[in-house]
């Protein structure tokens, strides 16, 4: 890049203009690029806390269900069980 600007400071003003021109580009496409590169890092670590998230409730999810499961068993057992008891009497 500086034999560029160099070659350009040879045509007086002109070259000068056209060598801050280029120097500019190259800085904006540099930041883009960092911007670009830090976009994607917050978007992978926020769709990391997502996944992590998801898979939390997920696991108390299916601890909920277990333990509704494991409710509605006692209760149909003790329901046959009264049944049962009711009957002999």
């Amino acid at each position: 890049m500086e034999s560029i600007i160099e070659g350009l400071a040879q045509y007086g003003p002109l070259g000068l203009w056209t060598a801050s021109l280029l120097w500019m580009n190259h800085q904006q496409k540099r930041d883009q690029e960092r911007a670009e590169k830090a976009a994607q890092d917050a978007m992978a670590h926020c769709q990391e806390k997502i996944a992590t998230a998801l898979l939390t409730q997920t696991h108390m999810l299916q601890q909920a269900i277990d333990k509704i499961d494991g409710g509605l068993s006692d209760m149909r057992q003790k329901y046959a069980e009264d049944r049962i008891r009711n009957m002999k009497d």
